[in-house]
């Protein structure tokens, strides 16, 4: 496989640009190479992929992804100058996503159209992928039509545009993962002084605001520092660089422990997360060492399908990139840091996720996402460069390889989970889309099936890869992208309209619905017992946006906080009078509303 060579330090605009090489047949006409071109093509597919992703939301109007969509939104209102509130488990999780859309929560006190502006602020963070993809296959000396095939293709994948349809920190995680792998990309690529110290800022940043939105962002900062050592005593790249790089690490996570702290100090009973200490517990007890091993793989698999075998592609590439010096250094430290970080996040989701008998726990989708536009990427530019229809085939076979020996080893492992194990379709929407592909529907999980899928379209990319030869790889590898967008499009569309809308109108009664019809005023301050619908619990402590909530054992032990004025309680005895839902109301409260409908039976009690 040829040497994926960065583009000189000047940048990719000033170069003899990829396209005009000789290798790839003709160059294309002069129009692409027009200064305004590219900025106008990338501004335009930046409005056109934020109004794709706002048009998917348009009837989205409260979380339903709980608890950590209110988890989110709670830190959110908090850091916005509102009122605090109780939050969802009682934990406090990193707030840098919650402190890019506090801003949205500060225009209104209207709960649905502050939903509404964080999905529009949602849709503008994760349509940056689309500038810094094409940045990113820029600098692997890919032509700038491929480039921009290659950049709208990660942009539209399910598993980018999926979570942005949330309020939740897989949102920017994403944009942020590919501004780190360029600015370690730059600073250990030749250049000035003064632009290398830019890009290892870059990185440094990208990944200090990774560990301020996310768990994930620890891996990320571990590889981060280790990999900035290594240069800054080996002398790899310009010490000024890598000193101050680590440096704003340092920063970063200080700021990180400082934003923890105000918050817990913000929310009663509020404690740090526990996620980093379930890691190493479960890491340490080897009698959970087959439930992990067995996560691992099944996460690595979901990816590589996810993908549709492309991930694969990278991943072989990255190997063979860390393992050979015929590879830049640029190349080779990024291809470490996308492999240690695909199974460092991998090892730490199977290690810390809880035993809850759910298949979407063993094939989980969420953890990894952050790196399937980093992968795409990686296999793009590999197709583009790769010459040699022997070589061709090869990275096709070692990369159905890999995805079919993780098949094998997850359907060895868990395959007596399948039938005694239930799933959220929430945690599995690609895998799930590619089993519907033929015919087995939306209400089961079928891992052979979605294995085999994945292969078909893998089958067909490496096909139209091999027709085009090495005299038209270009053209070719931008022929394969043109197939794919339009293949993710239609996948993302319809992953929306079966798993998204699907799930907000099944959680109508605890958004909005339950705000109706239990009669929640502005300005309530609401107290609920722990046995009403979790659900609810999860998601009105949002939707009282401009009152506060808490959650208390009203039944059994607590009394109802002094400034609460609404309370509700869940009804058992269907027969039994609205009263006796609260046999101990304290004096002064009275039923204000008795709600017996389907699955929501609560009774709603008011003070004075």
């Amino acid at each position: 496989m040829t040497r994926l060579a960065p583009l000189s330090p000047a940048g990719p605009e000033s170069d003899l640009s990829a396209e005009e090489s000789s290798a790839d047949g003709p160059p294309v006409t002069r129009w692409w190479r027009a200064r305004i071109v590219v900025p106008s093509a990338l501004a335009l597919g930046y409005v056109l992929n934020v109004l794709f992703r706002l048009s998917l939301v348009t009837k989205q109007n409260f979380p339903t992804a709980n608890p950590d969509e209110s988890m989110y939104l709670v830190m959110a209102r908090i850091l916005a100058g509102r009122p605090t509130t109780s939050i969802p488990n009682d934990q406090v999780i990193p707030a840098g996503y919650s402190l890019l859309i506090s801003p949205a929560l500060r225009l209104t006190q209207d709960p649905v159209l502050a939903y509404h502006l964080v999905m529009g602020t949602n849709a503008l963070i994760s349509c940056l992928v689309l500038p810094l993809a094409y940045w990113g296959l820029r600098r692997l000396d890919v032509s700038r039509p491929v480039a921009y095939i290659g950049a709208t293709l990660v942009t539209v994948v399910p598993p980018v545009v999926f979570y942005s349809q949330y309020a939740m920190a897989d949102t920017p995680l994403p944009v942020l993962i590919l501004a780190w792998l360029i600015g370690v990309h730059g600073l250990f690529s030749e250049g000035t002084r003064k632009r290398r110290v830019l890009f290892a800022l870059l990185g440094a940043f990208a990944a200090g605001y990774c560990l301020l939105t996310h768990d994930r962002g620890g891996v990320i900062v571990a590889l981060t520092g280790l990999v900035l050592l290594v240069a800054l005593v080996l002398g790899r790249a310009p010490r000024i660089a890598t000193a101050s790089a680590l440096a704003l690490l340092a920063v970063m996570f200080v700021l990180k422990q400082l934003m923890t702290t105000w918050m817990i100090s913000q929310i009663d009973g509020a404690a740090p997360s526990q996620v980093g200490n379930a890691v190493f517990e479960t890491l340490g007890n080897p009698h959970l060492l087959r439930r992990t091993v067995m996560r691992m793989i099944g996460h690595l698999w979901y990816f590589i399908t996810s993908t549709w075998g492309l991930g694969a592609v990278a991943l072989v590439v990255c190997v063979c990139a860390v393992l050979s010096s015929r590879f830049t250094p640029a190349n080779r430290v990024v291809a470490f840091l996308m492999v240690a970080l695909l199974g460092g996040i991998a090892l730490a989701a199977a290690a810390g996720l809880p035993n809850d008998h759910r298949i979407d726990t063993v094939v989980y989708a969420r953890y990894l996402s952050l790196l399937v536009p980093a992968y795409l990427l990686a296999a793009v530019a590999a197709l583009y460069h790769v010459r040699g229809w022997k070589k061709t085939l090869a990275l096709g076979v070692a990369a159905g390889g890999v995805t079919l020996a993780l098949a094998a080893a997850l359907l060895h492992m868990a395959s007596k989970q399948w039938g005694d194990w239930f799933f959220v379709l929430w945690g599995l929407p690609d895998a799930t889309f590619l089993t519907s592909l033929v015919g087995k529907g939306w209400d089961g999980f079928h891992a052979a099936y979605a294995t085999v899928v994945a292969m078909a379209v893998f089958a067909v990319v490496m096909l139209l890869r091999l027709l085009g030869g090495d005299r038209r790889a270009g053209l070719a590898t931008g022929v394969v992208g043109v197939v794919l967008v339009a293949f993710a499009a239609f996948a993302t569309v319809t992953v929306t309209d079966h798993v998204n809308k699907e799930f907000v109108a099944d959680r109508l009664d605890d958004g909005t619905g339950f705000i109706e019809k239990a009669g929640i005023r502005p300005g309530d301050r609401l107290v609920m017992d722990d046995d009403v619908r979790w659900e609810i619990r999860m998601t009105t402590s949002y939707m009282v946006l401009d009152g506060r909530v808490w959650t208390r054992f009203l039944l059994t032990k607590d009394a109802p906080p002094a400034e609460a004025n609404v309370a509700v309680l869940a009804l058992y005895d269907k027969k039994a009078p609205a009263t006796a839902s609260w046999p101990g109301a304290p004096a002064g409260w009275h039923v204000d509303r008795d709600v017996r409908q389907g699955k929501n039976e609560y009774v709603v009690w008011r003070r004075g």
